[in-house]
């Protein structure tokens, strides 16, 4: 079960902060959620609390860090676009390290389309961009920074990451 307090991964939403359980004869999580620039407040069925994830720890985001060269991209494929972003989809509401997983993924097959001169599928730009926000909240929640420091250190890393491929 989870804490008042405790931050955790919400498969649609992201990272919540639960505020509250509401004693209703449905039990309900209360979920506090930043999307965008306001706060979201939501009601969950504890019944399906098993969907929801705590963060991931310090040592892990530490890790994820640490070792992000290592972090292999994800080499799945389908027979149609729309298959592969639902995979991708599904990937990203498991959190960190498979949000940074599809954040890398699509930043490579985005390079490597324009290596090719070719115009990347635009299913990437729109996977990318839920990767790098979801990998942003959690690891800066992880870490105990702000988003925009740890948007810095990833960005940092990112370059580093495509800049090889550019040869």
């Amino acid at each position: 079960m989870f804490c008042i307090g405790e931050h955790i991964i919400h498969p649609g939403q992201g990272v919540c902060r639960v505020t509250g359980i509401e004693n209703t004869p449905a039990p309900m999580l209360l979920l506090e959620a930043k999307k965008g620039h306001a706060k979201t407040l939501m009601r969950y069925p504890l019944a399906q609390a098993d969907r929801l994830h705590s963060c991931i720890t310090r040592e892990e985001a530490e890790h994820i860090m640490a070792t992000y060269s290592e972090i292999a991209c994800d080499t799945h494929t389908e027979r149609n676009s729309s298959l592969e972003e639902s995979y991708f989809k599904q990937q990203l509401k498991k959190g960190a390290p498979e949000t940074v997983r599809v954040l890398k993924t699509m930043l490579q097959r985005i390079q490597d389309a324009h290596n090719h001169d070719k115009k990347p599928s635009s299913y990437y730009a729109r996977i990318l961009k839920e990767a790098h926000k979801r990998s942003v909240e959690e690891l800066s929640i992880a870490l105990h920074m702000s988003e925009e420091e740890l948007m810095v250190q990833l960005d940092t890393l990112n370059a580093t990451f495509i800049e090889p491929s550019n040869n």
